[in-house]
Order: C-alpha cells, then sequence, then structure tokens
C-alpha cells in the first residue's frame, strides 16, 4: 500500500513538473516573441531616428544661411556654411552673444554678414543664424547714397532753371555781336565768351537730369543695342589715344529701360575711363546675365578701366552731386549716372584701386514678360 501511495505521489509530481515545463515553454516563447517584438520596434525606432538625423543634417545644410546649435555650452551642430564663414572669422564656438541686442554685422574678406542670435525654450542654449547680406548692404547703401543727394539735386535744378533764361538771353547778345565785331582780338575774345556760355549749358543739362530719370521713358529693350552704339561712337577716339578696347557681350540682354538714358550712363562712365588713361591702357565692357539674391536674374554691365584709379578717400563721395577732382569738371557726372540706374531700379558698385585702375558694375533688373502663357526673362530662357 505504501509503495502504490508512493508511485501515486511521483506520478502526481512528474505530471505537475510536465505541466509546469509546459507553461514554462508557454511563458518562454511568449517572452521570446515579445523581445522580438520589443527589439523590432528599437530596430524601426532606431531606424528612425537615424532618418530624422539624417533629414534634420539635409535641412541644415540645405537652409540658404549658416546655422550653429548650441547647448549647455557646447556645440550640437553647424552646417558648411557656418564653418567656412567661422573659418574666415577665426571665432572660436561657442559663440558669444554680443552684449547690445541679438543682432551683429560682421565684415569678412570682402563680405558683410548678420550674426542673429535666438535662446532656446526650454534649454539652455542658442541657435546662432549667419546670413550674408553682402547684396542687401550694397542696396542699402545706395539708398542712403540717394536719400543724401536729394536735397542737393532740388538745389541744383533750381539753379539750372533760374539760369537757364539769362543765359539764353547772353547767348543771343554774343549772336548779335559777333555780326559787329571785327579784328582778331575780338574774335577771339568772343569765341571764349561762347565757349564759356556753352560750358555752363552743358553744366545746367547735367542739372537737369538729375530730376529727368524719375520721368525716365521704359520700355523692354535689350542693353546689347545702347552698348553697340556707345563703343561704335568711342572706336576710333580710344584709339587715338592709345586705349584698347575690349567687348565682350551676350545675347538676348533683355531689361526694363530707357534706351537714351543707359546711353548716356555708358557715354559718362567711358569718358571717365579714357580720361584716366592718358597714358593708354585697356578698356573692358562687359555685358552678361547673372543671378542677384535679392533681385533674381539680373543683367550686369561693367565697365572697367586701367587706369589711375580712384583715391580711396574719395570713394565714397564719387556720386555726390558737385564733387569733382578735376579743375573743370563739374561734379555732377556720376551724380547723374546714379540718378539713372536708380530709376530703372538698378544698382551700381565701384571698385577702384589707385595706379591699377577702376571697375564700375551696374546691375540691372532682367525684364520679363508673360506670352502664350509662358513665361520668359532676359532672352527668353
Amino acid at each position: 500500500m505504501e509503495r502504490t501511495e508512493a508511485e501515486g505521489l511521483l506520478r502526481e509530481a512528474f505530471q505537475g513538473f510536465l505541466e509546469a515545463s509546459r507553461k514554462l515553454e508557454l511563458y518562454y516563447r511568449a517572452l521570446e516573441g515579445r523581445v522580438k517584438e520589443l527589439t523590432e520596434e528599437l530596430e524601426k525606432s532606431r531606424k528612425e531616428k537615424e532618418g530624422l538625423l539624417e533629414l534634420f543634417r539635409e535641412v541644415l545644410e540645405s537652409v540658404p544661411c549658416g546655422i550653429v546649435v548650441e547647448l549647455e555650452g557646447g556645440v550640437m551642430a553647424l552646417n558648411a556654411q557656418a564653418r567656412e564663414v567661422l573659418e574666415l572669422s577665426r571665432q572660436e564656438l561657442p559663440l558669444e552673444r554680443p552684449k547690445m541686442g541679438l543682432e551683429e554685422l560682421k565684415a569678412l574678406d570682402g563680405r558683410v554678414f548678420r550674426f542673429a542670435f535666438s535662446p532656446l525654450k526650454g534649454r539652455k542654449g542658442q541657435v546662432v543664424v549667419i546670413e550674408d547680406v553682402t547684396e542687401s548692404e550694397k542696396w542699402r547703401l545706395q539708398e542712403k547714397r540717394a536719400e543724401g543727394m536729394r536735397a542737393q539735386e532740388q538745389f541744383a535744378s533750381f539753379i539750372a532753371h533760374e539760369m537757364r533764361t539769362p543765359l539764353s538771353v547772353v547767348k543771343l547778345s554774343l549772336s548779335l555781336l559777333e555780326e559787329d565785331l571785327r579784328g582778331l582780338e575780338a574774335q577771339r575774345i568772343l569765341e571764349e565768351a561762347k565757349r564759356g556760355v556753352e560750358e555752363m549749358e552743358r553744366a545746367i543739362s547735367q542739372m537737369l537730369l538729375l530730376v529727368r530719370p524719375e520721368k525716365a521713358a521704359l520700355r523692354p529693350m535689350d542693353l546689347k543695342g545702347p552698348v553697340e552704339e556707345v563703343v561704335g561712337f568711342f572706336e576710333r577716339f580710344v584709339c587715338q589715344n592709345g586705349v584698347r578696347l575690349e567687348v565682350e557681350l551676350q545675347e538676348g540682354l533683355l531689361v526694363l529701360g530707357d534706351p537714351e538714358l543707359l546711353k548716356h550712363v555708358l557715354f559718362n562712365l567711358v569718358l571717365n575711363a579714357v580720361q584716366a588713361m592718358p597714358e593708354g591702357g585697356t578698356l573692358r565692357l562687359k555685358a552678361q546675365r547673372g543671378l542677384s539674391r535679392l533681385k533674381g536674374e539680373v543683367v550686369r554691365l561693367t565697365v572697367e578701366d586701367t587706369g589711375h584709379g580712384i583715391a580711396p578717400e574719395h570713394l565714397p563721395h564719387i556720386f555726390k552731386p558737385f564733387f569733382t577732382t578735376r579743375p573743370r569738371g563739374t561734379g555732377l557726372g556720376l551724380t547723374v549716372v546714379h540718378r539713372i540706374v536708380e530709376a530703372h531700379g538698378g544698382l551700381i558698385e565701384v571698385e577702384s584701386e589707385p595706379g591699377k585702375g577702376t571697375r564700375f558694375i551696374i546691375s540691372l533688373p532682367c525684364y520679363k514678360e508673360v506670352r502664350d502663357g509662358l513665361q520668359g526673362a532676359c532672352g527668353g530662357r
């Protein structure tokens, strides 16, 4: 009896063990399945995070400015543009926020950069946006120049109008005297007086041009035409003065402009360039399409000489009315050029180095038209 009971107990224990083993196996399989699910979820999460990180990097490298992300006093991320600017400025990381305000401008390697500092919300750190504002600064300075010239232009216009009538009387009187005067000396004096009147008339005409560009007759035109006309006019004169002329013109340089006023701009700049090379040199005229960060497609006209250049202390003043370094200059030529370019919605820049030459660069917005549902710009590209 005792043996039978022992066998029964043993059988029950073995059955219990088998049942526990089956449960343990089921639990292990469930646990194994759950581990597998968690592993897959973790792998999926890792890939998603890697994808987000890669997307973050791509976004960081795609924005048209430099980005620096600083967290807890260290740099979390920065893009190639930021790295390039920081190498130019030789500035160490992390970047120190300016004491006054959250923005500052820095001039580096001939360009101007704006550093904008934004504190991170909820974390100790900041995002620094570094933007190349060279072109917008050029436009801002041109507008500032134009504002400073307004009062002088109004005064010049008033003087020009007031002088025109008495000058016409003087000119008519000289013409009447010419019929009565005899003798070489009298004729010589009369010719000098007439030349003086003509110079005054030219100065008055230039004064009036300070106002005229505001009423410019703008129409679609190819800039190549006025350039070729001015080149044809100066070609023989330039060669006679020992100046080599180099011309490079692209096709389809469409702008919205006044052909006569743009010819006046070219005439003035070319004449100045030739006069800056009394012993000869090279005069380069180039007109080509380009891109502006602010204006999109533009036509760039360059007039460059290898003359004596402009002194650095004179460069900020060359567009001001009546500023001149020539004994008989009116100081209005470049002022008129500035006004005409401004009236065309364009930008004029000047670069010069004493002893090496001067370069004027004019950027005019491309003319855009809509025809048959298709938009064309600068020659219909």
